[in-house]
């Protein structure tokens, strides 16, 4: 049998970043028309399961998550590390109750781009991620979208705020 190549360990991980972020593209080629409208909704409960799986690695490494801020970091980190490298984030500060995730680089919308597939249903997986990854952290807190590169926009803005205040801001 012959030997296996030495692969540096960053090596592996940015392969296997890549291969596990293409599955959502493989899934949609082979199965959304078959399953018509319904995929989403088969498919929603999968991202949810992945944004609670996040707060537990968090919580499992002990990242504190007591505000926006900490929160907005918590989920930069698990970000990168769920779905690899090529993720790409930037936060700004706005205060203890509020911050702000900006995406600038995402493996899945790449994933899409490069095979020509519409990105337009990414964003029901994002956010479902998202939203349940962010309220499993701090129940204080919840996440809207502002802006969504697989819409078009030129990054991904998520803004973090305590749900009291979001509250407040709707009525």
């Amino acid at each position: 049998m012959p030997k296996s190549p030495e692969v540096p360990d960053q090596v592996k991980w940015q392969v296997a970043a890549r291969v596990a972020s293409a599955f959502p593209v493989l899934y949609d080629s082979a199965f959304r028309e078959a399953v018509g409208e319904r995929f989403d909704d088969l498919e929603r409960p999968v991202w949810i399961f992945l944004g609670r799986e996040a707060a537990k690695t968090i919580k499992a490494l002990e990242i504190t998550t007591g505000n926006a801020e900490e929160i907005a970091g918590a989920l930069s980190f698990v970000t990168t590390l769920f779905f690899g490298p090529e993720t790409k984030t930037e936060r700004v500060r706005i205060n203890d109750e509020r911050s702000v995730l900006m995406i600038k680089r995402c493996p899945f919308l790449t994933r899409h781009m490069e095979s020509g597939q519409n990105p337009e249903h990414l964003f029901d997986r994002c956010m479902a991620f998202s939203i349940v990854a962010t309220e499993s952290l701090n129940n204080e807190y919840t996440l809207r979208f502002v802006r969504s590169m697989c819409t078009g926009d030129r990054n991904c803005e998520l803004k973090i705020i305590k749900k009291e205040l979001m509250k407040k801001e709707e009525a």
